[in-house]
């Protein structure tokens, strides 16, 4: 779908706020689209207030309000994500902004918790898009078909998943409108190798120095995981997680490849910094005075929580596709070992052993 436009017209554009956006998911589509001659419109549900964003990054007030403007006056309405679609869900006169400007066949652009507001007004049945996982089911609910892709259209709805897939959400919106930012070329929209951690950057996404420092930060938590998976493994008795702990490692070698090969495409040279130093210290210290395989399994059930919340962090806070991409295949993975592990707790445990909750590391990759 594309707005079909003549020479002399100028899209008009509106972003909706509310209070707690994720401040990229509003910033890159307003900064590229500004940069590209749209006249954008910043619509909130109140005029006279200042709303910040959930990273506190971005501080805005609004240009109107959904209340008195009128869908048919705009070429695109873009639904940022973060903690507001859910408060912009709740105003009557929101939805029907949005409602009224799908059914004028407008471009309506949405990313991650955005399409709660399609959700709100009943304007997902039979329709393909996507949105941030959380809401997934959400989404299915509503009748559409969830796809887990960087960016889906379905007729005039655009959608993507997260703050890594803004350089190629707001491009397809650019695209669309017609548009070109002057000095800067395009990607194709489904070309995964082009470097669009620049638009990120250009557009006031994450930096490149945003980005590696992420990835050493990764880098230091998944080294510190496999030397603590290592010496769980041969200090182990039970055969199950013995075999666990190896399998981790092997992950966890995996994901320091990858790692370390992204740092290669950005033309970065691979760290060899360890992780916080009181980390290993206290898994050293802990790892001689160690006994039963039930005091271990808490033990990687505390490195393996923080390592899944420690991830989902990095993830969020980038705007380079590429590398969010790692972070979400990690976060999967270490999701899914922690169930294995826990498995395994729940099973020695009801054959005999003393449960205790699972002690937290000290958050070696947050601290690196």
């Amino acid at each position: 779908m594309s707005v079909t436009l003549n020479s002399t017209h100028k899209p008009r554009v509106a972003i909706l706020i509310e209070e707690k956006v994720e401040d990229a998911e509003f910033r890159v589509p307003h900064t590229a689209l500004t940069k590209a001659g749209a006249e954008v419109v910043v619509l909130g549900p109140r005029m006279n207030e200042e709303y910040q964003g959930k990273q506190g990054k971005v501080s805005v007030k609004a240009d109107g309000t959904t209340t008195e403007a009128r869908a048919k006056d705009f070429d695109a309405v873009i639904i940022p994500g973060g903690m507001a679609p859910d408060r912009m869900r709740t105003n009557l006169k929101t939805v029907r902004f949005v409602q009224d400007a799908v059914a004028q066949n407008k471009l309506v652009a949405a990313i991650c918790h955005g399409p709660q507001v399609l959700i709100e007004g009943d304007l997902l049945q039979g329709r393909r898009i996507t949105g941030f996982y959380s809401i997934r089911k959400d989404i299915q609910n509503a009748g559409a078909e969830f796809i887990d892709e960087s960016l889906v259209i379905d007729g005039n709805l655009l959608t993507s998943r997260r703050p890594g897939d803004l350089p190629v959400f707001t491009t397809a919106i650019l695209n669309r409108l017609g548009l070109t930012v002057p000095d800067t070329t395009l990607p194709e929209e489904n070309d995964r190798d082009a470097g669009w951690w620049k638009l990120g950057e250009e557009w006031g996404g994450s930096t490149k120095s945003e980005i590696v420092s992420a990835i050493n930060t990764g880098l230091a938590g998944e080294r510190y995981g496999l030397e603590a998976f290592e010496h769980y493994e041969q200090r182990a008795t039970d055969s199950e997680l013995r075999a666990a702990c190896r399998e981790i490692c092997a992950q966890k070698q995996q994901h320091i490849r990858r790692l370390e090969a992204r740092l290669g495409v950005l033309g970065e040279s691979i760290s060899l910094q360890a992780a916080a130093s009181g980390a290993y210290a206290t898994l050293k210290n802990w790892v001689q005075s160690s006994g039963d395989d039930i005091s271990l399994l808490r033990r990687a059930l505390g490195d393996l929580q923080t390592g899944v919340v420690d991830t989902y962090n990095l993830r969020n806070q980038l705007t380079d596709p590429a590398t969010t991409e790692i972070f979400a295949d990690m976060e999967v993975d270490i999701a899914r070992s922690e169930q294995r592990i826990a498995d395994i707790y729940h099973a020695l445990v009801g054959s005999g052993g003393t449960a205790k909750p699972p002690q937290p590391t000290t958050g070696a990759a947050v601290n690196a």
